[in-house]
């Protein structure tokens, strides 16, 4: 891989390689006046991320454009980190995700199977996929990936390159998402960036009080951190699993909220479609179905892996139900 196609795919395992070889530290990166571009870059990436919802494409003249776009990438990672908004680390990781999709499908096939098996997906040199390996990265919450919708034989399905490149992007994305999540920046990242991040983080808060809104009788603020986490994530345009939008309206549902309530929660999502959405709610709270679900206690949060472990406070570990969370903070307020 020579360095033009690494800057444009900067989280690629050759992309890496070339900063090693570089032999650069972090220090270097951040402070250095020879950086300054990557810094800058790095920052664009973020705003980037924030106003438009994609990575834009960045000029690579030469080799030190594109070793400063190399560069950017690390930067920016450690400037979401340091921010420390779950919006904005789904927002960051779609964005950079829909950067490299936009890139693939301008490649030949070798190239994008070459990434896809980097990042896990096996498919064959006929675009082929295994459903399973299928079912792990398409976006099946639209109807259009269904697996019903697929052109499956004999466990395989056959993918356009452009299909094989949408598995690439979410297989990215939640790859980003979940490292930058356990990433730790250098504590001066705050200094290099301090106004840039204090301006981030103001938006970011007032993105936090606008979901804290009471709607109806619900109060966010009071939501367990299951529902917390699953909510910022659908508003920042993460793919939650089926069970975990399941979970999600349900309990919104049994806390008090009608259909044009969840929708307008949902509807600050980048990739929010009323109709679908009006529907999949309607179907879960029995409007359209006639049967109205109840919202899934903490067992079942837990064996799908929506549980935030992490997140878990005093109240989590004494209930068994997120509705009970719920009510119990509702008794606390009283």
């Amino acid at each position: 891989m020579n360095i033009y196609i690494a800057a444009k795919y900067p989280f690629l395992r050759d992309a890496k390689e070339f900063v090693r070889r570089e032999g650069v530290s972090t220090e270097e990166i951040l402070h250095d006046p020879l950086y300054q571009r990557a810094r800058d870059m790095g920052m664009q990436r973020v705003n980037d991320a924030i106003e438009r919802g994609i990575v834009g494409n960045y000029v690579t003249a030469d080799e030190t454009d594109a070793l400063m776009t190399i560069f950017s990438y690390p930067v920016a990672r450690m400037i979401v980190a340091s921010i420390g908004s779950d919006f904005l680390r789904g927002r960051y990781a779609l964005a950079e995700a829909k950067r490299a999709y936009s890139s693939l499908t301008g490649e030949d096939d070798e190239f994008v199977l070459g990434v896809a098996k980097e990042f896990g997906i096996n498919a064959t040199d006929g675009l082929k996929i295994y459903f399973t390996d299928y079912l792990k990265n398409a976006p099946t919450w639209s109807d259009k990936w269904k697996l019903v919708n697929m052109p499956l034989k004999g466990g395989w399905i056959g993918l356009k390159k452009v299909e094989l490149a949408r598995l690439v992007q979410e297989s990215l994305r939640e790859k980003i998402y979940n490292e930058l999540i356990d990433l730790r920046p250098p504590p001066n990242i705050k200094k290099v960036f301090a106004e840039d991040v204090n301006r981030i983080k103001n938006m970011m808060q007032r993105k936090e009080m606008e979901r804290k809104v009471e709607i109806g009788k619900a109060s966010i603020s009071k939501f367990p951190p299951c529902m917390r986490q699953l909510l910022a994530a659908a508003q920042s345009g993460v793919n939650i699993p089926h069970v975990g939008r399941f979970a999600l309206v349900s309990f919104l549902h049994s806390a008090g909220m009608d259909t044009e309530e969840i929708l307008r929660l949902f509807s600050k999502s980048p990739d929010y479609n009323e109709e679908r959405s009006r529907y999949q709610i309607e179907h879960i709270t029995g409007k359209i179905s006639g049967t109205e679900y109840k919202a899934p206690g903490c067992s079942s949060i837990k064996t799908w892996g929506l549980c935030p472990v992490e997140k878990m406070d005093d109240i989590c570990r004494k209930v068994s139900h997120p509705l009970t969370y719920y009510r119990y903070k509702w008794r606390g307020k009283k």
